[in-house]
Formats: structure tokens, C-alpha cells, sequence
């Protein structure tokens, strides 16, 4: 799973130089919303768009993200 290190500084990230989460939005391909919710924490990005934040911004995919291991319990 994907997870946004800290949301705060991905948003000021996205809306550098006079840019919205609407037109970062509309510049990735996704909807406000989807957007919205990976910069307020509440939803994980998925890798396709985390890979274009990053295109995007030109910043490092480790700046912004990391990888948390998901292990399921086996069940009998």
C-alpha cells in the first residue's frame, strides 16, 4: 500500500505556483475529489497516479510516499 507522508506538505507541493487541487486534478486525469482525499489523508493513492504526482511535481516518489507492507492473516 501506498501512503502520502505527510499530507500537509503534498498539498503546498500541488498548489505551488498558483495551481488548485482542481487543475493538478484535471492535469492527472483524476477528479478533484479522488485528489482531494489523498491530500486530506483519508484515501491511498494508487501507484499509477502516485507515479504521476511525481511526474508531475518532479519531486522523488520516496519525498512524498512509502510503501507499507500488508500482510493478510491466513485463516484456516
Amino acid at each position: 500500500m501506498i501512503v502520502v507522508k505527510n499530507p500537509q506538505e503534498l498539498k503546498e507541493i500541488l498548489t505551488s505556483e498558483n495551481n488548485t487541487i482542481t487543475s493538478r486534478a484535471k492535469e492527472l486525469g483524476y477528479s478533484k475529489a479522488y485528489l482531494s482525499s489523498i491530500v486530506t489523508g483519508v484515501r491511498n493513492p494508487n501507484e499509477k497516479i502516485a507515479i504521476k504526482i511525481c511526474e508531475l511535481t518532479g519531486e522523488k516518489f520516496d519525498d512524498i510516499f512509502f510503501i507499507r507492507s500488508v500482510h493478510k492473516k491466513i485463516t484456516s
